[in-house]
């Protein structure tokens, strides 16, 4: 399922693990080399899981890696055989878990500052992991909500 929340994209699976992201600027606004104030997106956002809720927020993804997200999630939709998807920052990633009773069992891994408060650890690779069951129609609908999310945040250094 996708919905929003607060202009936020929302994925939602039957079990109650869900995941609300957004844009909320680039890291170097200000930044007179393009290079530099086009480099990063802050990511923020909310996750829920059965020991509870959290929000977090971080230079997470670079402007040219944040069009994968909508690519790989519509590619997931259309049941092609995917990779999963990894950043520079291991903060988030994604992969197809098999089928779910709705159709995909989407994987998310949250990481380093994108951890829950009680599973903070200095290194990556311990990922606090969402499982959100959801049909073809809510990934598509997650990648439209991306895509619009990221609209106002272009990479400009091409």
């Amino acid at each position: 399922m996708c919905d929003r929340k607060d202009g936020q994209m929302l994925l939602t699976g039957v079990t109650g693990d869900s995941l609300w992201l957004r844009i909320s600027g680039y890291q170097f606004p200000d930044a007179g080399d393009p290079r530099k104030r086009y480099s990063w997106h802050m990511v923020s956002g909310e996750a829920r899981c059965a020991e509870g809720s959290w929000d977090f927020e971080w230079q997470a993804l670079r402007c040219d890696e944040t069009p994968r997200l909508s690519a790989w999630l519509r590619a997931a939709a259309s049941n092609e055989g995917l990779t999963p998807l990894t950043f520079v920052e291991p903060n988030l990633g994604f992969r197809l878990a098999g089928d779910a009773p709705v159709g995909h069992a989407l994987e998310v891994d949250l990481d380093l500052e994108f951890l829950p408060p009680w599973n903070r650890h200095g290194e990556a690779g311990d990922p606090t992991t969402l499982r959100i069951a959801t049909g073809s129609e809510g990934l598509r609908a997650a990648a439209d909500a991306w895509d619009e999310e990221r609209a106002p945040f272009p990479d400009l250094t091409r």
